[in-house]
Formats: structure tokens, C-alpha cells, sequence
């Protein structure tokens, strides 16, 4: 696999289970169960190091969406149709939301942005979703996308749609 093909974004992602198994290693350790402490501090120490990522091989048609913790990758191959271009978009976040939602909560009760970089692909999927953060990030991700796998970048940001690449 040659490095200079493969277009990859990693990015660090904490995870709830770190505080939960700290607390119950410090119950284990109460109660003198040193067994099930160490246990639980050393999944509790694992998730710490808990990053999510994509790699998009071109050459192969390929790409992997995967879970890393330390050097250990969960996730797969999927074959990758024909890309189209890749899209900037925002995210409106409302504090009525229901679901857990990886952004705190916005303060003044009406709502937050976020946004968001798809790749748009000619297949069954429509796109595919690369990452998501804060605007002048994703702007930069998705030229970097772009230029890689030498498509245009559709900034779909505002109503005044444009394209940047």
C-alpha cells in the first residue's frame, strides 16, 4: 500500500465508557477487588486512546471507515463508486434533540452549527461521510479531498452555493 495513494483523516474521539471505567475501577478498588480493577483500568485505558478515521484508496476503489484503539483498526473495506465531487455542508444542531450528539449542547436554547464534508459518489450510497467540525477545518479538509482525488469541492455552506476547487 503505497502511502502517497491512500488519502486518510484521523481524528481523536472521547468516549464516554473512559469516565464510566474509571469509576468502576475506583468501586473494584473499594472493595478490594484487585482483579476486576486492574481489568476494568486497562479497557478504561484502552478507550482513552480511541480515535475514528477514513481512508479512501483511489487506485483500488476503496475505502475504510474505522474505529482505532492504540494500533488496533476496527472496520472494513467497502468499495468505493466512481466519485462525483465533494461537498461542504452545515449542520444545524437544536437543543430539542433527542439522540446523543458528539457537540455540547448550544446556550442560547435556539440552536448551533456544525458542518459537515461528504463525498458524493455515483452509486447506490449517494455519499459518503468523511468528517465533521468546524468551518474553516472542513473548508481545508475538503480541498485537501479534492485535490487527492482530483474532483471539484462544493461549498454548501450558505445559500449562495459556489464552487472552491
Amino acid at each position: 500500500m503505497d502511502p502517497a495513494t491512500i488519502y486518510r483523516y484521523e481524528k481523536y474521539n472521547f468516549r464516554m465508557f473512559t469516565p464510566l471505567m474509571a469509576l468502576i475501577t475506583l468501586i473494584f478498588l473499594i472493595y478490594a477487588e484487585y482483579i476486576g480493577a486492574t481489568i476494568t483500568f486497562l479497557v478504561g485505558a484502552l478507550l482513552v486512546f480511541s480515535y475514528q478515521g477514513v481512508l479512501i484508496d483511489a487506485v483500488k476503489k476503496r475505502y475504510l471507515k474505522y474505529d482505532r484503539f492504540l494500533s488496533l483498526k476496527i472496520g472494513r473495506w467497502e468499495p468505493l463508486s466512481t466519485p462525483s465531487y465533494v461537498t461542504i455542508v452545515r449542520i444545524n444542531l437544536s437543543s430539542r434533540r433527542t439522540a446523543p450528539s458528539p457537540i455540547v449542547v448550544p446556550q442560547d436554547k435556539q440552536g448551533a452549527k456544525a458542518f459537515k464534508v461528504n463525498l458524493v459518489v455515483e452509486g447506490d450510497e449517494r455519499y459518503i461521510s468523511i468528517c465533521r467540525g468546524s468551518l474553516e477545518n472542513m473548508v481545508e479538509e475538503a480541498l485537501r479531498l479534492g485535490k487527492h482525488l482530483g474532483i471539484r469541492v462544493l461549498d454548501f455552506t450558505t445559500s449562495k452555493k459556489k464552487w472552491i476547487l
